[in-house]
């Protein structure tokens, strides 16, 4: 196993607090988005952690990482039914255990 950066993709990390009930299907639709690698539901404040990833090579150089993930949260996350609140975590370094 190698650790190594992670370059070209960026990672968000999307707390997001959902209407009581609804989690199952806030997951299917949450899901159906490309740029979101993996769904968690988790106890406490926020009952959703969504790991998004994103291609930042070939977005032009007027787009900065955090205005990528903002607009995606802003127009989508925000915008699916059930969410309540956000809370958007945006790792300035990754480094990951993957096999190469």
């Amino acid at each position: 196993m190698s650790t190594h950066v992670m370059k070209g993709k960026r990672r968000a990390f999307i707390l997001i607090a959902i209407a009581p009930g609804s989690e199952e299907a806030f997951i299917k639709r949450l899901m159906r988005y490309d740029e979101v690698v993996e769904a968690h539901l988790i106890v406490g404040e926020y009952d959703v952690l969504a790991v998004l990833e994103f291609e930042v090579y070939g977005r032009g150089l007027l787009w900065s990482v955090q205005e990528i993930v903002s607009n995606f949260v802003l127009e989508k996350i925000r915008k699916l039914k059930g969410v309540r609140d956000t809370n958007t975590i945006i790792p300035t370094r990754s480094v990951t255990k993957r096999e190469q």
